[in-house]
């Protein structure tokens, strides 16, 4: 099986070590922009802990 990748706005890859893990999707804001906001947060959070 090849490596898929499917992509839109609410969401955003999760990397360690610059190896693609998995991802985080975020989804009910009134907006893509804050969904991808919390989703950004989220990793932030990952990444300091």
């Amino acid at each position: 099986m090849g490596a898929r990748k499917v992509t839109w706005g609410e969401g955003l890859p999760l990397q360690i070590d610059g190896a693609l893990m998995g991802g985080i999707d975020i989804g009910g804001a009134p907006g893509g922009h804050l969904d991808e906001a919390c989703a950004r947060a989220g990793l932030d959070l990952i990444e300091a802990g």
